[in-house]
């Protein structure tokens, strides 16, 4: 319901951009420009590009302003991954635009393409701005593309970003001072900057001040380090009434250290543990330049969070079977979920792969769940590459959860691991019609 409510919202305020457009130039001075001569045609159509980008823009701001009345709905991983989607369609809207008003008021003036651009920027009020602003967003884009595909630095993307406020900032400037729609109608305009002061308000309290006050109230610090395998540590953050802080099993969080070398980084690590209102657990893998620094850290190191964050959650499933599927550090999330749901007596299976047995984390751990949760918690162990493993050889494959969980039509399921292993167990539920449902995964990326 509340999902519906949303889409319906924003389904809205789409509606309502397009109304008020269609009305201006239905009702235009010189007629109705959507069925007149070719530059009237050109330049309605191309001031829809560039409100439709806008709203794009702010749309995409929404999704990742962690807002919890959007996240706890739809989850922050999704979110972040239908902005890095949708941006695709912004930027074709962002060249349309000013191709076609160019090409429009090109063809009023009798002059040429390049001339009427040249005339744009000595002649019309903020159009330079316009211009920086829009290549800001063009550029963020581009970043985001290749930020996907793991080709540019964690501060090189984060730093971009951080200067679309900016261009937004200078679009909204050139938007107000000659976009025609809102110095015609001054409803409009109004309803167009109430739009734009209501995501500023959101993003700015969401990103900055909703941190902040968490830090100033709970004092958060790392408390200790514990290495868990080789690669694999455990940062402990305790702080101040922390039974207070509204964190789930399961969910996870966007931490900054605040000490040399980390201060510049904000990256997201899930709870590996029951929240017990005394302290905090992340368990970090050393994946990357980031993940490697971590054994470095220092007790006392204040933390700044951002959360928490996430829907992979007990509270999401409604059944009271349960099998969880987890490869390597994937296991964390998996592991405090699973905490949570032997204390309210469900039934568990949980298949955990590894490469070997020395990569297990949280292996005593597991065991001593187990033994409380007397036969309502099943682990199966399956190592990829240990000949001499005693137990489960090979991937986790159809076979595999058709024999350690014959019972999965019964079962919701709970997926965590790397991004590979979690598209082809997701592929293969599908195959064995596992409704959607009833799986529940986050990648835990941003």
């Amino acid at each position: 319901m509340k999902k519906a409510a949303l889409l319906l919202l924003a389904i809205v305020q789409l509606l309502i951009i397009v109304g008020f457009w269609a009305y201006y130039h239905v009702n235009h001075q010189m007629g109705n420009l959507l069925v007149g001569d070719l530059p009237g045609k050109l330049l309605a159509w191309g001031r829809l590009a560039g409100l439709l980008a806008a709203f794009g823009l702010l749309f995409l701001l929404m999704l990742i302003s962690r807002a919890k009345w959007i996240e706890s709905v739809f989850g922050l991983d999704r979110l972040a991954r239908t902005h890095h989607i949708a941006g695709f369609s912004i930027l074709l809207l962002l060249l349309v635009h000013p191709m076609l008003l160019t090409a429009g008021h090109a063809m009023q003036a009798g002059v040429g393409y390049g001339e009427q651009f040249i005339d744009f920027f000595k002649n019309w009020d903020d159009m330079p701005g316009a211009v920086i602003g829009q290549g800001l967003m063009i550029i963020a884009i581009i970043i985001s593309v290749f930020a996907v595909l793991k080709k540019v630095r964690y501060e090189t993307w984060y730093g971009e970003h951080l200067l679309q406020y900016v261009a937004l900032a200078l679009v909204f400037g050139h938007q107000v001072a000659i976009g025609s729609d809102f110095t015609d109608n001054r409803y409009f305009k109004i309803y167009w900057c109430a739009l734009y002061a209501f995501v500023a308000g959101v993003v700015v309290y969401c990103r900055f001040l909703n941190p902040l006050k968490y830090y100033l109230r709970h004092r958060f610090r790392v408390a200790r380090l514990v290495t868990e395998t080789g690669d694999v540590t455990s940062i402990y953050i305790e702080g101040k009434d922390l039974e207070k802080y509204p964190v789930k099993a399961g969910q996870f969080l966007i931490v900054r250290f605040l000490a040399k070398g980390f201060r510049w980084e904000a990256h997201p690590f899930s709870m590996s543990c029951c929240p017990d209102g005394g302290q905090l657990r992340l368990t970090i893998k050393q994946l990357g330049d980031f993940t490697r620094k971590i054994p470095e850290l220092k007790p006392g190191t204040p933390v700044l969070i951002d959360g928490p964050n996430g829907i992979f959650t007990a509270g999401n499933s409604g059944s009271n079977k349960v099998l969880m599927i987890a490869g390597g550090i994937g296991i964390t999330p998996v592991r405090s979920v699973a905490e949570e749901m032997v204390y309210a007596g469900r039934d568990i299976v949980l298949i955990y792969g590894n490469r070997n047995s020395k990569s297990i984390v949280f292996k005593k751990e597991l065991d001593e769940l187990a033994s409380k949760a007397q036969g309502r918690l099943k682990i199966f162990h399956v190592m990829s590459d240990e000949p001499g493993w005693p137990g489960e050889k090979g991937r986790i494959d159809r076979e595999r959860i058709e024999r350690l969980a014959p019972d999965i039509m019964e079962r919701d399921v709970f997926l965590c691991g790397p991004p590979v292993m979690m598209k082809g167990i997701r592929a293969t539920l599908a195959g064995m019609n596992v409704p959607s449902s009833r799986i529940h995964y986050e990648r835990f990326a941003l």
